[in-house]
């Protein structure tokens, strides 16, 4: 059993000194400093003294290179100042060296991407981090020399990293639960059983933003007891045992996954369950790095085939949408109406289409899009269209005619006769138009008018929390260093360099360096992408040691696995064809192997395609199978492909299922080419029938009967 205690963070300091990391700080060393090439540093009295105006740094703070995008700001201490006006900090990230003067005595505190104007991006890579001497200051003329030494007093370094809490309100805990009691006054918790002796301290809800559990707590007759876990998704639950009384931080990933925290059914503060008694309770509290939710960005799942109208190009075109885009009393965006020379070439497209949403209850908007036949400098050229209900489409004749958007919907305008689009505004108030309505998306496209695929989802706790969201889109993100946890460990960030500090499933220019996809979450690529490096786990039964498969990227087999792809041509077997060394991309395929795999590839991830080969389809997110199909399972007549008769039968994201149009029998063996069968059991026409060939196990001695295990039937492996 594990142990866990942690010392207090005044003892563990005079102790180390060193990377102690209490809510959120991470302590430099300041016993390890040494001198510079004209500074020395006094160990004894924390006291750098510098004798010229520059290079005058001491050596480098014990923080070692590495990633602090997590962290937000650092903190110095500066006292004893003699002859000098401050001190100054520098940093080293990313190649490029930074540094603040720090004027005056003081505690300091310096943002590290604001006051030091570094990206979250330079913070994953630095370097060091280190303080100098400085001249003097504003406009005096002095001199800093071994004659004239200037020095100061340096204390409590530190970087920093918010962290959110949520507390145990104790004032409120029940006076009793199960075997336990709770005395408020005292804050002591006994327990009489040393089984079912828990009390709830957090409820239901998704706590994966928190990464520690921390108590105050005090010996009472018992000096220890547990913490009780329980979840909502089929995890069912943990014991952390025993936790030791004293002050105690336990980082909840030691003992479960993110994903499981995302689905808590309650926390429990629970007695020793090998002796009854009590401990005193100060302080229970959860803790996690602040994260930061934007709850006005839209995700864009645009049709294949269109093109944001932020990426139609031309002659000093500026659409600089943001979306969502509140248009209200003459907005106008997308150039300069009046001015012919500010247009986009729109040449290739037949629509304009429109998204609209949170329109006012009393908005009537005039959205006008200006377009033109040709390139000139005056006015006349130029043609006011009208966006009317995707539905009336194909039946409006008049498309400069006045019509008004009054209610969320999907609009469009006709563009086919002009090939120059000069911008686009809405009429003023004193021209008619009032109240206010939203463009969460507008894009151009060829043909008939396609709607969005997808529904717009914002991003924020609602969505981020919402297990089917696949998708966010942030690349209207003000800021920088941003952390998203979404409760999909499939979902994809969209983001722009330096935005997030997450590093799995983000995509920046249509390239994501790490995709991690998560067995049982759904994924969907909103557009194409190239992952540099993807993997993928998946536990293959080992009762029945065969699985079904289908990645978006191209994996290579692992060890111990074989694949196959799958074809029917009639009677009652498919055809298995083994699959060489790497596994196509959107390739389904059948699997040989048994337990825990990891596959892992890259390349690129195509957002349409079918996912089909011979007689396969796999599936990215959960899916009813269609009836008349076949899934692979472990049943009453062995494994094999089970036909499909109702509509209620569904699987799991990245697996597949087979067709056989015409197939007479109803489940299907498999027929394996090279000879590497999998064991799958063969099946006639759903009854189990008996095995009237010589039946061996793998010793070589015949068997009247095959129990479960592996036998040689006919001269081929199968599976009972």
């Amino acid at each position: 059993m594990r142990k866990i205690t942690k010392l207090m963070l005044t003892l563990a300091l005079l102790v180390a000194g060193v990377g102690v990391a209490n809510a959120g700080k991470l302590y430099a060393d300041l016993s390890k400093l040494g001198n510079g090439p004209v500074s020395t540093w006094d160990g004894a009295t924390n006291t750098i003294t510098w004798t010229a105006t520059s290079n005058n740094m001491i050596s480098n703070f014990d923080f070692p290179a590495g990633d602090y995008s997590a962290y937000s700001t650092i903190s110095i201490t500066v006292s004893n100042l003699t002859n000098a006006a401050g001190v100054r900090l520098q940093i080293k990230a990313n190649g490029q060296e930074k540094l603040v003067v720090l004027n005056g005595n003081g505690s300091f505190t310096k943002n590290l991407i604001d006051d030091f104007g570094f990206t979250a991006a330079d913070l994953a890579n630095v370097e060091w981090i280190r303080a100098l001497g400085s001249a003097w200051q504003n406009g005096e003329s002095h001199t800093i020399n071994a004659e004239n030494p200037a020095s100061a007093v340096i204390n409590d370094v530190y970087l920093f990293q918010p962290t959110r809490t949520q507390d145990v309100v104790l004032s409120k805990l029940p006076a009793s639960s199960e075997k336990t009691t709770w005395d408020a006054s005292t804050g002591t918790f006994a327990w009489t059983g040393q089984s079912w002796n828990s009390m709830e301290i957090f409820g239901s809800g998704n706590y994966s933003s928190f990464t520690t559990l921390n108590l105050v707590t005090a010996a009472g007759t018992a000096d220890h007891f547990r913490i009780i876990m329980k979840f909502t998704n089929g995890a069912g639950q943990v014991t952390i045992n025993p936790v030791t009384a004293g002050t105690t931080s336990i980082t909840l990933t030691d003992y479960t996954t993110v994903e499981n925290l995302a689905n808590v059914e309650t926390i429990r503060l629970s007695g020793a369950n090998d002796v009854t008694g009590n401990v005193t309770v100060s302080s229970i509290y959860l803790e996690g790095p602040v994260v930061n939710y934007i709850k006005d960005t839209t995700v864009k799942e645009l049709p294949v085939g269109v093109t944001d109208i932020n990426g139609i190009t031309g002659t000093g075109a500026a659409w600089g949408i943001t979306y969502p885009l509140t248009v209200g009393d003459a907005t106008q965006f997308g150039g300069d109406i009046d001015r012919d020379t500010q247009s986009a070439d729109i040449s290739t497209y037949d629509y304009l289409l429109f998204v609209v949403s949170d329109a006012s209850a009393d908005a009537k908007t005039y959205l006008r899009v200006f377009v033109s036949t040709e390139q000139s400098e005056n006015n006349d050229p130029r043609v006011i269209l009208y966006p009317h209900p995707i539905e009336d489409y194909t039946s409006v004749s008049d498309w400069t005619a006045e019509t008004t958007i009054t209610g969320n919907g999907i609009y469009v305008v006709k563009i086919t006769d002009y090939p120059l689009l000069r911008g686009i505004k809405n009429k003023g108030y004193w021209q008619g138009s009032a109240g206010s309505i939203k463009i969460s998306m507008a894009y151009v496209g060829s043909g008939s008018p396609v709607e969005p695929a997808e529904n717009i989802v914002r991003v924020g706790e609602e969505a981020l929390t919402d297990p089917h969201a696949t998708c966010f889109d942030v690349t209207n993100l003000e800021g920088s260093g941003i952390t998203f946890n979404a409760t999909n460990p499939n979902a994809l960030f969209i983001a722009k360099t330096g935005e997030l500090t997450n590093t799995n499933n983000v995509i920046i220019n249509r390239t994501c360096e790490n995709l991690v996809l998560t067995d049982g979450f759904a994924f969907k690529a909103p557009a194409d992408f190239t992952a540099t490096t993807a993997s993928y786990t998946t536990t293959i039964n080992a009762d029945a040691g065969a699985g079904t498969l289908c990645l978006p990227f191209e994996a290579t087999i692992p060890a111990g696995v074989t694949a196959y792809t799958l074809t029917y041509a009639g009677g009652d077997k498919a055809t298995a064809t083994a699959v060489e060394t790497t596994i196509p991309a959107n390739t389904p395929v059948l699997l040989n192997g048994s337990g825990e795999t990891t596959f892992t590839g890259s390349g690129a991830v195509d957002a349409e395609a079918t996912n089909t080969e011979g007689n396969m389809t796999g599936v990215f997110a959960s899916a009813t199978v269609p009836t008349g199909s076949y899934v692979l399972q472990n049943g009453d007549d062995g494994v094999g492909f089970y036909n499909v008769t109702t509509n209620d039968i569904t699987i799991s994201p990245f697996r597949a299922y087979l067709t056989a149009s015409g197939a007479l029998v109803h489940n299907l063996t498999v027929d394996y080419q090279n000879g590497e069968e999998t064991g799958i059991e063969e099946m006639r026409n759903g009854e189990n029938e008996k095995m009237r060939s010589e039946i061996f196990d793998l010793s070589g001695r015949r068997v009247v009967k095959a129990q479960k295990g592996i036998y040689i039937v006919n001269g081929k492996k199968i599976v009972k």
